[in-house]
């Protein structure tokens, strides 16, 4: 079970130093790095595999959950290689974080933070106003990050 939650957009800082808008050659590493990230959380089911954690976030990319917006989504690298994502969508009109994940090497760290508010970012410069995303109900750490991002639980 899931519950829906958005957030205001406000004026938040540009993107992080690491973190940097996606890019279509992306793909193929931020498969591997988000089952990674699903495996051992309330999320797993979700992608089963890492063969399913890459065609999620092709799914995404290819419409499966609104328009992909590109110059909302991004990347978070160490030393070149991807180790974490925001993916973005247009869903029913309104933005929707698709996809959240962060290697679990680099969690605890402020990096889905970061992403998080870049995408926030992107998405005020383009003059939206809200973000939406749905998080499953036993996902606490998930619901914590974005609870303290300002996102509000509604529905």
């Amino acid at each position: 079970m899931r519950s829906r939650f958005q957030a205001p957009l406000r004026a938040t800082p540009p993107p992080p130093p690491g973190v940097r808008p996606f890019r279509a050659g992306d793909v193929p590493a931020l498969g591997p790095v988000m089952w990674d990230a699903y495996r051992g959380t309330p999320d797993e089911a979700d992608v089963g595999d890492p063969g399913g954690a890459a065609r999620e976030i092709r799914l995404a990319l290819d419409g499966e959950y609104g328009t992909f917006l590109p110059a909302a989504s991004f990347v978070a690298e160490d030393r070149g290689r991807p180790v974490g994502a925001a993916l973005v969508t247009l869903y029913r009109g309104l933005p929707l974080l698709a996809f959240l994940f962060t290697a679990p090497s680099h969690s605890g760290n402020g990096l889905g933070q970061g992403l998080v508010r870049a995408a926030m970012h992107a998405l005020a410069e383009q003059g939206h106003d809200t973000l939406t995303l749905a998080v499953t109900r036993r996902n606490r750490r998930a619901r914590r990050l974005y609870e303290h991002l300002g996102f509000v639980e509604v529905a």
